[in-house]
């Protein structure tokens, strides 16, 4: 039984469509539409913004787990 309310409660989250309101953030969008086409530095700033904000968890993530992480790579240096 539990098997059949997690498989239909998969296939409801799949096929329900959620109208999203996620635009951006309004600076972002007024730096779009204020710059030209010519102007490539206001891409360049989001795209690195973006990896700035994809990048950070990780680090941070690598310095709660270093430890664990390090323990692993010698255990497996030991082992080959």
């Amino acid at each position: 039984m539990r098997l059949v309310i997690k498989i239909s409660t998969l296939i409801l989250f799949i096929f329900i469509q959620v109208n999203s309101f996620s635009q951006g953030c309004s600076t972002c969008r007024a730096q779009i539409i204020n710059s030209t086409n010519d102007d490539f530095t206001v891409g360049n700033g989001l795209n690195i913004g973006i990896l700035f904000l994809m990048v950070i968890p990780y680090i941070i993530l690598f310095f709660l787990f270093r430890k664990k992480l390090l323990n692993i790579y010698k255990s497996l240096k030991t082992n080959s």
